[in-house]
């Protein structure tokens, strides 16, 4: 929860600057994990390709961004993101993902709406 929060944190000082990119960044993240959480169990919403122009040019670009998506369990790879729910860990008392990314929506919904 802390990796998470300190990406939320992070986001929220980019959003005080009004850039078209980061509202595009913070819609792209928040479509992202809503779809997720909506689908967890759906291949195509657990694997994001970081060498798509969609994503290249809006949430790499902001900071904090990789960040969020890491710290609600999306691991990197070569050329994709993709998101592990943890269910195979061995970790006693993890966190639950899918939880983490329910918080990551709800906050990122909070930003998207200008509403720190």
């Amino acid at each position: 929860m802390a990796a998470l929060s300190k990406a939320l944190q992070t986001l929220s000082l980019t959003t005080t600057t009004d850039s078209t990119t980061n509202k595009a960044g913070i819609n792209m993240l928040y479509l992202y994990l809503r779809n997720l959480s909506n689908h967890p169990t759906v291949p195509r919403y657990r694997k994001i390709y970081t060498n798509n122009a969609t994503y290249s040019k809006n949430v790499e670009l902001l900071d904090g961004g990789k960040e969020l998506l890491k710290s609600v369990g999306f691991e990197e790879f070569a050329s994709f993101l993709e998101w592990n729910d943890g269910e195979d860990d061995d970790e006693e008392g993890g966190e639950n993902r899918l939880a983490l990314v329910k918080d990551a929506v709800a906050a990122l919904e909070l930003l998207k709406y200008g509403k720190k």
